[in-house]
């Protein structure tokens, strides 16, 4: 029976140091808890100057529409306005040209050979007429 007592006893204490353990570890979370809130309500103090009027809020959309439309407005003229794109235009009319010319001088050549085909076969008999006087 004393050896009942003592085992019980024994885990008593145990029990007991548990515990206080236990709420050791309870009281430290509800100070961090109280921490935590307080840091919110302070970071929420911090934050509340932020929250605009109606007016404000409104201001504050009419300049950043403002500032879109520069940026849009901006593009858009870097867009048409390009050096790149004027180059390339060039490019392109320069191209144009060229090929232009080229024909051109195609069809120079195409109708030259045909007159100088007409005029070779009206020369031909002029100069075997030539020849035989």
């Amino acid at each position: 029976m004393d050896l009942i007592k003592e085992i019980n006893e024994k885990y008593q204490a145990l029990e007991a140091e548990i515990d206080k353990k236990l709420e050791k570890v309870q009281a430290e979370e509800q100070k961090l808890e109280r921490q935590e809130e307080r840091l919110a309500e302070k970071s929420t103090a911090l934050q509340s100057p932020k929250v605009l009027s109606y007016e404000q809020a409104l201001q504050r959309n009419a300049n950043t529409l403002k500032s879109l439309e520069i940026a849009k407005a901006r593009l858009r003229s870097r867009s048409t306005y390009s050096p790149v794109e004027k180059l390339l235009q060039r490019a392109l009319e320069n191209y144009k040209k060229e090929l232009d010319s080229i024909n051109k001088t195609r069809e120079d050549d195409d109708q030259n050979d045909g007159k100088e085909v007409e005029n070779q076969n009206v020369l031909k008999p002029g100069e075997s007429h030539h020849h035989h006087n």
